[in-house]
């Protein structure tokens, strides 16, 4: 199995103060590459970015804010599942407040909404019930669950931003030295209320020894159908 993670700087506008705002240009884009590539074994999760984010902040983890949040985050999976169908795919989107639960730091669901080989199986960021209320879980956490589950063979970060230190895109990062990336600042215009690049790398660290893992630019025109193939693409992260 490979596990595509699409962020959602990525395919969203996620600039602070923005809502519901698609980059569908660069989501039928990626859809297109995913279709063309021919690879069938794959779990695909997006991020919230515009449609997630900026509904926490601004009602927080209550009735109306969990509410909003999740019917936008699943407007936003039917909107990457509308252009994969266009491609000539068959998605399943599996929203996570209705099919996740969180106890404690653990993420449980049931394996089988991930196993039909007949379609490609859709997930996303989103709220979800814990043993404490209701939390925010992203996409990240959920990619890496997947990975260690399902043993992936290959997890790969699509973002939009690449992994840039002192000046230069780096082509393998060993965990062993995200110290060195924490007072690095990708971007600070962006709503995030799950951490950001040294956050994702954090979580990584759970799985890098099991999986290839990729972190890369998913503007750049190829490089998702070349991370499909087999490819090394971006920075591979090693643990």
């Amino acid at each position: 199995m490979i596990v595509l993670k699409l962020g959602g700087a990525l395919i969203t506008d996620k600039r602070k103060g923005v809502f519901d705002r698609a980059k569908l240009d660069v989501i039928n884009r990626i859809a297109k590459e995913i279709a063309e590539s021919k690879v069938r074994d794959i779990v695909i999760v997006h991020g919230a970015g515009s449609f997630g984010h900026p509904y926490v902040e601004k009602y927080g983890i209550n009735p109306e804010g969990i509410s909003k949040t999740h019917l936008a985050c699943e407007r936003l999976c039917c909107i990457v599942c509308e252009s994969l169908i266009k491609a000539g795919l068959n998605p399943l989107p599996i929203h996570p407040a209705n099919s996740f639960r969180l106890r404690g730091e653990k993420i449980e669901f049931e394996d089988e909404l991930f196993e039909n080989t007949d379609l490609i199986p859709v997930t996303h960021g989103d709220v979800v019930k814990s043993d404490s209320g209701w939390k925010v879980l992203s996409g990240d956490d959920i990619a890496v669950e997947l990975a260690l589950r399902f043993k992936a063979e290959r997890l790969g970060f699509a973002t939009n931003t690449e992994i840039v230190l002192n000046g230069e895109k780096l082509e393998v990062f060993s965990l062993k030295k995200i110290n060195e990336l924490k007072n690095v600042n990708f971007n600070n215009k962006t709503s995030d209320v799950t951490g950001g690049m040294v956050g994702k790398l954090e979580k990584v660290k759970k799985v890098a020894d099991r999986s290839k893992v990729f972190i890369f630019s998913g503007l750049k025109k190829g490089n998702i159908s070349a991370f499909l193939s087999g490819a090394n693409v971006g920075t591979k992260v090693l643990p």
